[in-house]
């Protein structure tokens, strides 16, 4: 029991010395306030002229899908054959390895294509709704 209070006695020592009471305010004038603000407006304004229009967008989101589709058959095709050249030169606990890397590599393909289906669906619906 007097552990204990000795334990809080000290946390409550180290709490207390760790407070600190600096102040990161300066020291500013109600009109440098008000020309900041005006200022970081202005910006806002600056920036709101700057919209990326719809064609641009459209055209980077259909960079984008081709690169990542691309890539995802590549990497599909790549590790299929990897898996197929495994089996055929492999052992029996060869084929059994490899068998059984065939479901989380099917799986994967159905997850990643499945995602770029639905990517394109929602897209497709989106710009239907123009």
């Amino acid at each position: 029991m007097r552990n204990k209070i000795i334990t809080i006695l000290i946390l409550i020592i180290i709490a207390i010395i760790s407070i600190s009471n600096v102040t990161y305010a300066s020291s500013h004038t109600a009109g440098e306030v008000l020309n900041e603000a005006d200022g970081f407006i202005q910006k806002g304004q600056q920036s709101a002229n700057n919209i990326i229009s719809e064609e641009e967008l459209q055209t980077l989101a259909n960079t984008i899908y081709n690169i990542l589709l691309v890539v995802a058959i590549v990497i599909a095709v790549i590790l299929g054959a990897i898996l197929g050249i495994k089996f055929m030169t492999e052992g029996v606990e060869g084929k059994a390895k490899v068998a059984q890397s065939l479901l989380p590599y099917a799986i994967g393909c159905v997850v990643v294509f499945g995602a770029f289906t639905i990517w394109k669906i929602v897209v497709t619906v989106l710009q239907g709704m123009d």
